[in-house]
C-alpha cells in the first residue's frame, strides 16, 4: 500500500518543477553530485542570487530545534550538483534523493544558537535557512527551569542527558493457554500481555503472535521500547520492530504507518526530579490488565502506530502545562529525526491525562491532531476552584477526615452537631458527598506549599513551612507555575513574603462574593439561617493554603495570566481538533460526569457548535466501558484519515466537521460496537476480542457484522435512556419543539439519574455549567434573589437581603457578567530563556512556514501563535 506521506512528498516536488521549471527531466530522480567546478567560488564576490526552491525544516519550527540535529527537505528543480553547507561546513553527503527535485537529510552537528543552512543550486542560485538550536535538556520556551532538580540516572551532565536505551518485548501466540498454565493461586492475576524479547536468544517463531497493520503489513508482534532523556526527564517510544533491520528517518521500517499515539498518566502534582514515563489507559490501570480492561496502546502498536509518553506530560508528575507541552515538542522532533515524518498524532489519557491533552491542545495547537479524553476535567485551575470549594464546605461541615485515631471522636462529634443535615449536603456541594471527600484526600493536598513529602526533592533541601521554614522550597501546585502566574504584588505580601523581600506565586482563584448554597435556598432545600451561617463562616485560604476567616482574594494579574496562558481552558482553539470524550457514571472517585458536558458548553460558547466533540457514556465507572478506549482509537483514526485525504480548499475546522465518521456520534451504552466496520467489539469485553479473539475460532462466530444502520438505530434508541430526544426518534422537529415543555422535566431527571450529570458548589451559587468564573464581578445584594418562604424562615425579602449584605458588604457574584480579567488563551507563548523569565508569557515570533514533518498538509500545522510577534 502506497504511503500517503511519500505520495505527498512526490506531489509537492512535482509541483515545484511545474512552477519553477527544470533543466532536467522530471522523471529523473534528483541526486547530490559533486558540483561541476566550484559553485561557491563561481559566486564569490558577486551579488548572491536567490534560488528557486525551498528549505523545509521538517522536525520542528526552525527556531525551536533542540539536540543539535534537524530533519530537512530541500525542494528545487536545480538540485543536481547542489552544494549544501551548515555554518560553511559541507554536508552534501548527508542528503539523499527522496523524489524528483527533492532531497532529504538529517542535519547534524549544530552549535547552540543560530546556525546557517545554505544551499548553492545548479546555476548559482542560493537558498538559506537559519536554524536555532537549543540544549537537549531545555528549555525551548518555558523559561527558567524548576530548581533544584535531581537526576536519578547515569547522567552525563546537570541536564540529566543520557544516551537512549533499547529493549524489546513480544506478544506470545498462546494467550489462552497461558491463562491456565501460568495461573498461580498464591499470586492470582492475569499473565502479562507482553513478554521480554532477547534478540540474541529469541523464542521460536511459532511462539510469537503475528499481527497485520492497518496498511496490510504482516509481521511478528515484536515491540522495541526506546527510553531516553529530553528536557531533563524521561521519554518512552514504542514501535513494532523487525530486529536486525535498520530504521532511519530516511528509511523507516515499512510497518510504521506514520501515525503517533501519545498516552499520559493521571493524577495532579509536582516533582523536583526525574520519573518514569507512564503506561496504560485509564491512568495506568490497564497496564498488565489489558485482557480485562482493554488497552488502546497495544491496539495502536498492532496497527502500526508509534506510541509516545513523556514523564513531563504526566500531570501527576508535572502540573505545568508549558513544560508538559515543551517535552512533547522535543519528543515529536526526536521521532521525526529518528523514525521519520508524522502523518498525524492522537492523544489519549484519563483524569490528569485528559487535562494534559486539553491544556496543551488549547495553548499549543498542532501537537495533537485528535484527542481521546477519559474521565476528563477541562483544566486544572477551574477544577482547583471546585476542589477548593469542596474543601471549604467540608471544613465547615466538619467532614475533614482525622489524621489519627485520636481525632475520630471529634470528627464524629462534628457530624452529630452539624448545622446542616447529611441529607442536605449534596445540595450545598452540588454533588454526592463521596466525590468531595475523595478529592480532599487524593488531589487537594497537592495545593499546599508545605507538603511533608515533596517528590523528587533532595534530602538536603528544606521544604517551606510558614512558621518554621519560611525560606524553604514551596512545594505546591501554584508556585510550580510561577513563570505563568507571576509573583504577588508587594501590597498584598504576607509576613513571610515581606521577610523574604519577594512575592510568592499569585493565587489564580477567588471566592469573594460567592453565595454558597444559593440555589438550594431558592429551591427550599436549606433554611435561610443555614444559608447565612454557611456564608458567614465558610472563609477562604491565604497564600499558604491555610484556612482564614476572610474569603480567598485572588491576585488579579495571576488570574488574568491563568486565562491568557491557557491554565484556565476557555476552549478557543479546538475547532480544528476532533475530540472523543469517554465517560462513566458518578460516583467516579472525584471524576464528575458533569465535566464532559461542561467541556461541551465551553466549546459551544466560543465555536457556536460542538460538532467536533463526541461523548460516549457507559455504565463502567470512570471510563464508560472497557472497550471504549479501543473503539475511540479506531474511530479517531478513521476521522483523521478522512481529514488527511480531504483535498478541498476550505479550512481545517470545516474538514473536521465534514469528515466526522458515522460512528463518531454521541452514545449512551456501547451496543453499537457489533456494527463497526473494523470488526465486532462487544460491551465490557476489554481486550478479549480485539485485535484478535483470545479464544481460537471465536472470530468465525463474530464474523457476521450487523449493518451500520443497526448501530445508528441502537445508539438513537439507547440515547433516549440518557436524554429523551423526540427529534432523534424521527418526529418532526416542530412537533418535538412543541412537546419539549413536557419532555424537559424528564430530560432533567435523566441527566441526574442516568448520566449523573450533577454540578459544583459554583453552579449551586449561580454560575453556569461552564464555570469559568475564577473571580466574579460583583453586584449589589438583590432582595429578589431571596423570595419569601415561610418554611425556610424568609419572612421578608428586603430584611433577609440586609442580613446577606452584612456578610457581603462589597456585593455578591454577578454571573451575568464576564469573569474578572477573563482573556482569550494566547497560543504558542514563550516564557523567557534559561536565565530570564518573561512572566505571563509573550507570543513566539511569527513562523512563516508550516512544519511539514509534524502532520499531513490538511492539518495546517505551523506552530504559530494566534497573536504573533512580528
Amino acid at each position: 500500500m502506497a504511503r500517503i506521506r511519500n505520495a505527498f512528498a512526490f506531489a509537492v516536488a512535482a509541483s515545484l518543477v511545474a512552477c519553477g521549471g527544470s533543466e532536467s527531466s522530471p522523471t529523473t530522480p534528483a541526486t547530490v553530485t559533486p558540483p561541476i567546478g566550484d559553485v561557491a567560488s563561481e559566486t564569490e564576490g558577486a551579488a548572491e542570487i536567490p534560488g528557486t526552491g525551498e528549505i523545509r525544516v521538517l522536525s520542528n519550527r526552525p527556531d525551536l530545534i533542540s539536540g543539535g540535529d534537524a530533519l530537512v527537505d530541500i525542494l528545487s528543480p536545480y538540485l543536481q550538483g547542489a552544494k549544501i553547507t551548515l555554518n560553511n561546513r559541507d554536508i552534501s553527503s548527508s542528503f539523499e534523493a527522496l523524489a524528483p527535485n527533492q532531497l532529504r537529510g538529517l542535519v547534524e552537528g549544530m552549535t547552540l544558537g543560530e546556525n546557517e543552512l545554505r544551499v548553492v543550486l545548479r546555476g548559482g542560485g542560493v537558498l538559506r535557512q537559519t536554524i536555532v538550536n537549543h540544549p537537549k535538556g531545555g528549555p525551548l520556551f518555558s523559561g527558567p527551569q524548576v530548581q533544584p532538580w535531581s537526576c536519578n540516572n547515569a547522567a552525563l551532565d546537570e541536564q540529566c542527558n543520557q544516551a537512549p536505551s533499547f529493549s524489546y518485548k513480544y506478544v506470545p501466540a498462546n494467550t489462552l493457554s497461558r491463562l491456565f498454565t501460568e495461573f498461580d493461586p498464591s499470586d492470582p492475576g492475569l499473565p502479562d500481555a507482553f513478554l521480554p524479547y532477547d534478540p540474541e536468544n529469541p523464542p521460536a517463531d511459532g511462539e510469537i503472535a503475528e499481527v497485520t497493520t492497518d496498511e496490510g503489513v504482516t509481521l511478528p508482534f515484536i515491540v522495541r521500547v526506546e527510553i531516553g532523556v529530553l528536557n531533563r526527564d524521561r521519554y518512552q517510544i514504542m514501535s513494532l520492530f523487525q530486529p536486525g533491520k535498520s530504521w532511519t528517518a530516511l528509511e523507516p521500517q515499512h510497518q510504521w504507518n506514520g501515525k503517533v499515539l501519545i498516552h499520559h498518566g493521571g493524577n495532579v502534582g509536582v516533582s523536583y526530579g526525574m520519573g518514569s514515563p507512564p503506561n496504560g489507559d485509564i491512568s495506568g490501570a490497564t497496564n498488565g490488565n489489558e485482557l480485562l480492561l482493554g488497552d488502546s496502546i497495544s491496539v495502536a502498536l498492532s496497527r502500526g502506530f508509534v506510541t509516545l509518553s513523556t514523564r513531563q506530560a504526566n500531570l501527576g508528575h508535572n502540573v505545568n502545562l508549558v513544560t508538559a507541552a515543551e517535552s512533547l515538542v522535543m519528543a515529536k522532533e526526536h521521532i521525526i529525526e529518528r523514525y521519520g515524518p508524522i502523518r498525524y498524532t492522537i492523544g489519549t489519557g484519563c483524569s490528569g491525562g485528559a487535562i494534559a491533552q486539553q491544556h496543551i491542545a488549547n495553548a499549543y495547537p498542532g501537537i495533537y491532531q485528535g484527542l481521546i479524553v477519559q474521565c476528563a476535567y477541562p483544566d486544572v485551575w477551574t477544577t482547583a476552584t471546585q476542589f477548593a470549594d469542596y474543601n471549604l464546605i467540608s471544613n465547615y461541615l466538619g467532614l475533614q477526615m482525622p489524621d489519627s485515631p485520636a481525632g475520630l471522636f471529634s470528627f464524629l462529634g462534628a457530624l452529630l452537631t452539624n448545622p446542616i443535615l447529611p441529607t442536605q449536603w449534596p445540595f450545598i456541594y452540588g454533588h454526592l458527598p463521596i466525590n468531595p471527600v475523595v478529592s480532599d484526600m487524593a488531589f487537594f493536598p497537592a495545593a499546599a506549599p508545605d507538603q511533608t513529602s515533596c517528590r523528587g526533592l533532595r534530602n538536603d533541601v528544606a521544604v517551606y513551612h510558614p512558621d518554621h521554614q519560611p525560606d524553604g522550597l514551596r512545594c505546591g501546585l501554584i508556585d510550580y507555575m510561577i513563570n505563568q502566574f507571576g509573583e504577588r504584588p508587594p501590597e498584598v505580601w504576607s509576613e513571610n513574603e515581606q521577610l523574604l523581600g519577594r512575592g510568592f506565586a499569585g493565587i489564580p482563584l477567588d471566592n469573594v462574593g460567592v453565595q454558597y448554597g444559593l440555589k438550594a435556598l431558592q429551591n427550599g432545600l436549606i433554611t435561610g439561617q443555614q444559608f447565612l451561617d454557611l456564608n458567614r463562616k465558610i472563609g477562604g485560604f491565604n497564600v499558604d493554603i491555610r484556612y482564614q476567616d476572610a474569603r480567598t482574594a485572588g491576585d488579579l494579574q495571576a488570574i488574568e495570566n491563568a486565562y491568557r496562558t491557557g491554565a484556565i481552558n476557555t476552549a478557543e482553539n479546538f475547532a480544528g481538533i476532533p475530540i472523543i470524550d469517554l465517560r462513566g457514571p458518578d460516583p467516579g472517585f472525584a471524576h464528575d460526569a458533569f465535566h464532559s458536558w461542561q467541556k461541551r458548553a465551553r466549546l459551544e460558547s466560543v465555536q457556536g457548535h460542538a460538532l467536533n466533540h463526541v461523548i460516549w457514556f457507559g455504565p463502567f465507572p470512570i471510563a464508560g466501558d472497557t472497550v471504549f478506549a479501543t473503539e475511540a482509537l479506531l474511530t479517531m483514526d478513521q476521522w483523521l484519515a478522512g481529514i488527511e485525504a480531504d483535498e478541498r480548499q476550505d479550512r481545517l475546522p470545516e474538514k473536521v466537521i465534514r469528515n466526522r465518521p458515522a460512528f463518531a456520534r454521541d452514545r449512551c451504552l456501547s451496543l453499537s460496537g457489533a456494527t463497526a466496520e473494523w470488526g465486532v467489539i462487544l460491551p465490557m469485553t476489554g481486550g478479549l476480542l480485539y485485535p484478535e479473539p483470545v479464544v481460537p475460532g471465536l472470530e468465525y462466530l463474530l464474523a457476521p457484522r450487523l449493518p451500520a444502520v443497526v448501530g445508528e438505530i441502537l445508539d438513537v434508541a439507547t440515547g433516549q435512556i440518557c436524554g429523551l430526544d423526540l427529534g432523534a426518534l424521527g418526529l418532526p422537529r416542530q412537533l418535538a419543539d412543541l412537546l419539549s415543555p413536557l419532555t424537559a422535566p424528564i430530560v432533567k431527571v435523566q441527566e441526574a439519574v442516568v448520566q449523573t450529570r450533577f454540578g459544583t458548589p459554583r453552579t449551586v451559587a449561580g454560575d453556569d455549567i461552564r464555570t469559568l468564573n475564577n473571580k466574579c464581578q460583583l453586584k449589589p445584594v438583590d432582595p429578589k434573589d431571596y423570595p419569601v418562604n415561610l418554611l425556610q424562615g424568609i419572612l421578608n425579602s428586603e430584611n433577609f437581603a440586609q442580613k446577606v449584605a452584612e456578610i457581603f458588604p462589597d456585593g455578591v457574584c454577578d454571573y451575568d457578567k464576564a469573569p474578572v480579567r477573563q482573556a482569550p488563551t494566547v497560543t504558542w507563548m514563550h516564557y523567557g530563556d534559561a536565565n530570564q523569565v518573561v512572566t505571563g508569557g509573550t507570543p513566539l515570533p511569527i513562523n512563516d512556514q508550516r512544519v511539514h514533518g509534524w502532520a499531513s498538509p490538511a492539518f495546517e500545522v505551523d506552530l504559530s501563535s494566534n497573536l504573533p510577534q512580528h
